[in-house]
């Protein structure tokens, strides 16, 4: 019955999914909105088209024989509309959004984009459903400016625009409707060690070659290249020295906590791209302690900020611009919606939450300091909304703990340079590596 069940929804969503990418298609051919809005409408319906071709060259492994050029150049593709070359004609960029679609419009499609933008590693992941319900969001936002065009010619005028308010109103009922959706993969993300994407890629895959960066879908720099290349030049016993430093001091904070790590079985590792060969061993000596990794990105999006693994940062000011877009759609109604389903989502897992013990963090520093720039065309969130934020916090650690003990968990954090320090970036390593073991 189960596996039936499971056939019938997959069937479901396939439809689904056709239905949306017909009309996807159907947008970079058609102008039935107003002037201002047929550009977003084109260029937001083409990127999805290209994350949707993307998931099925992912799943026939199509990209598995493309060249190092070839993953670079698609790596810049995905997130070339918001590199700083090119932001100032982003829809991603509030400022331009609301110049070109009127503020009220260019808030709301600036944060619809956003949200679509974070569905990369997504992709990636396989996450389907997710792609999905996204791509049919927007479909249904652009419905409501096509409809307005026949609704305008009735009345004899060229279009009839929705109302903000509707569009608003859209918003807050996806992301309230989703949420046990959204609620669930986040906590599988962090509990259930067979979610092991990137695991996998950093356990299973050569390591000097250098390709192995692009499969986790976050954006890659010369940091990211570089730190891989001088790692893979360095003896095993130096990376495992480094690699052990890390293990040893997270088992020794459960040792000078009094806490007993023989009751775990899980352990979160967070890292930046660049540093798998460390990694790679890290898993090895967490293995040996009997803990099985649980690896998840960095959460993208207004709904997700937690702490993960990532890649380099492809425009801090895109993420400065867009950290409160949950503004469209935080109120009490929605915490408690979301609150709720984070409960239940954790009831799902409680026994995988329970045997977690905590996050083992490898971070980075050297770059190039970062001065944002504050606009008052970015979504900002009211002073109720500011106290519904710390309460939903709040409100979700004490969950988190209720299910992953905080006295029964623990915590290292070890810390090495990204080339982008500058020249004596391998002999700066090589003395944080003394300072470090």
């Amino acid at each position: 019955m189960g596996q039936e069940l499971e056939q019938q929804n997959s069937e479901i969503l396939e439809e689904r999914r056709m239905l949306a990418l017909g009309r996807l298609r159907d947008i970079p051919r058609e102008a039935q909105t107003a002037p201002p809005f047929v550009d977003y409408f084109q260029r937001t319906a083409g990127f999805l088209l290209a994350l949707h071709d993307l998931a099925k060259c992912l799943k026939t492994g199509e990209t598995e024989d493309y060249t190092l050029e070839q993953l670079k150049k698609l790596n810049h593709s995905l997130y070339r509309d918001i590199l700083e070359e090119n932001y100032g004609k982003s829809y991603a960029n509030p400022a331009y959004a609301c110049k070109t679609l009127g503020r009220e419009y260019g808030q709301l499609l600036c944060m619809l984009c956003a949200e679509l933008r974070g569905l990369i590693g997504c992709v990636y992941e396989g996450r389907d459903e997710e792609l999905l319900v996204f791509t049919e969001l927007f479909l249904q936002i652009y419905g409501c400016f096509a409809d307005g065009e026949t609704a305008g010619k009735e009345k004899g005028d060229a279009f009839d625009l929705p109302a903000p308010a509707e569009l608003k109103d859209i918003l807050y009922w996806f992301f309230s409707d989703y949420s046990d959706l959204f609620m669930t993969g986040r906590v599988a993300g962090q509990v259930d060690a067979s979610r092991s994407f990137a695991a996998d890629i950093i356990c299973g895959t050569d390591l000097t070659d250098l390709r192995y960066l692009y499969r986790f879908g976050e954006y890659v720099t010369e940091n990211e290249l570089e730190t891989a290349i001088y790692l893979n030049e360095l003896p095993e016993e130096e990376i495992a020295l480094m690699a052990h430093t890390m293990s040893e001091g997270y088992r020794k904070g459960f040792v000078n906590g009094g806490k007993d790590l023989s009751k775990k079985k899980t352990v979160n590792i967070r890292y930046h791209l660049g540093f798998e060969r460390v990694i790679r061993q890290v898993i090895k000596d967490f293995e040996a302690m009997g803990l099985q990794p649980v690896i998840y990105r960095k959460g993208v999006g207004s709904l997700y900020t937690m702490a993960g693994y990532e890649g380099a940062d492809p425009n801090p000011q895109y993420a400065y611009d867009h950290r409160a877009d949950n503004g469209v759609y935080l109120d009490k109604r929605y915490v408690e919606r979301r609150l709720g389903a984070l409960k239940s989502a954790y009831e799902a897992y409680k026994e995988q939450a329970r045997v977690h013990a905590g996050p083992a963090c490898l971070d980075v520093f050297g770059q190039i300091p970062f001065a944002p720039e504050a606009k008052e065309e970015a979504l900002s969130l009211s002073d109720k909304q500011r106290k519904l934020s710390v309460e939903l916090a709040n409100a979700s650690s004490r969950l988190t703990n209720q299910y992953i003990p905080g006295d029964e968990r623990s915590f290292t954090i070890i810390a090495f340079p990204l080339p982008e320090i500058g020249a004596d970036y391998r002999e700066i390593f090589r003395e944080i590596i003394k300072i470090n073991t």
